[in-house]
């Protein structure tokens, strides 16, 4: 096997900083931020968005390398849970974008919609709902080049009704919105 076929996989997960926000391209004091690493939990953080939301997007705020390649198995999950009241959740689908500096942006991989068919209880005496976590696979082996004036960032997108919420909770020890990309240098 070459150097040039070996991939790097980076781990990100979803979190929304309350005080801490981005700006790139399209995106404007811009909270939803993926990190390699989550942060002090005593940081002031957000922990759900509702799920059918459009702004479900997370950027990488940060350079990978002056130009590189996405190529090869994307895998990762989302979770979603029911918030004040019962919800029932259809169908998701999770993509990996890149956006310019110019504000313009391209959907690079995508799971394409997956169907569902979950109904989420919401217990009001416990005010606690259920969960779903969904995980998904993404081919992508057909190269991605980005470089120094791009980023990436993925982008969300749930069919639900209006008390489903989408989980990015800065919590180590449940890790609710994860992605695992791979790269080449």
């Amino acid at each position: 096997m070459a150097s040039d076929d070996l991939r790097y996989y980076e781990t990100f997960y979803g979190v929304h900083m309350n005080h801490w926000n981005y700006s790139f391209g399209t995106f404007s004091n811009h909270n939803k931020l993926l990190v390699k690493e989550y942060i002090s939990e005593g940081t002031l953080t957000t922990d759900s968005s509702t799920a059918t939301a459009t702004d479900n997007k997370f950027i990488y705020p940060h350079h990978i390398k002056k130009k590189y390649f996405i190529e090869g198995v994307i895998t990762g999950h989302i979770t979603v849970g029911a918030s004040g009241c019962t919800s029932t959740v259809t169908s998701f689908r999770v993509s990996v974008c890149k956006i310019h500096e110019d504000n313009t942006d391209s959907e690079l991989f995508t799971t394409g919609w997956k169907t569902v068919s979950d109904t989420l209880i919401w217990n009001a005496g416990l005010s606690v709902g259920d969960e779903r976590v969904y995980h998904f696979e993404i081919d992508a082996w057909e190269k991605e080049t980005l470089s120094d004036k791009e980023k990436i960032y993925i982008k969300v997108e749930v069919n639900a009704d209006t008390c489903a919420q989408l989980w990015h909770s800065n919590d180590a020890t449940w890790e609710d919105l994860k992605i695992e990309i791979p790269f080449r240098m």
